[in-house]
């Protein structure tokens, strides 16, 4: 039975993409966590054209890719948080927090799934993040976390 992935599954598919999986798969596990629907020839088309749209932004990501990791090496990152007398965190910075950063002050979109934490930073200081970039790409960036 041919399914169409709405989500990222890692190590069996990714979104967008059209397989062929057994009916039981889908029918008890897929279809109702939502993670696929049904290949029909109008999911098909439309599936058709968002690859086509993808492929030109990822494209555009490739080009730009060797651009955004010189500016990514090159700067710092800084956050301010509240924290105790013993520089302890209140709240844990996470990489969702970390891509706003980096739109914020760098003016780069990312993904939180390009970001490479070991761990969310629960104590002011300096941290690195390595960030992998489309075509093979990647870079560290330095992340400064200042307490309040």
């Amino acid at each position: 039975m041919q399914v169409v992935f709405t989500q990222d599954i890692s190590g069996i598919a990714r979104k967008n993409e059209v397989k062929t999986v057994k009916s039981g798969y889908f029918h008890n596990y897929l279809l109702p966590k939502g993670l696929a629907v049904l290949a029909t020839k109008k999911r098909l088309v439309e599936v058709e054209k968002i690859r086509e749209k993808e492929g030109m932004k990822l494209e555009e990501l490739e080009k730009n890719a060797a651009e955004v990791e010189k500016k990514i090496s090159k700067a710092t990152l800084k956050l301010t948080h509240k924290a105790t007398d013993k520089e302890t965190l209140y709240a844990a910075v996470t990489e969702k927090e970390i891509v706003e950063a980096i739109k914020d002050q760098l003016k780069i979109e990312l993904a939180e799934k390009n970001l490479k934490m070991p761990e969310h930073f629960k104590k002011v200081g300096e941290y690195e993040i390595e960030i992998d970039l489309p075509g093979g790409h990647s870079t560290k960036l330095k992340v400064v976390i200042e307490a309040e």
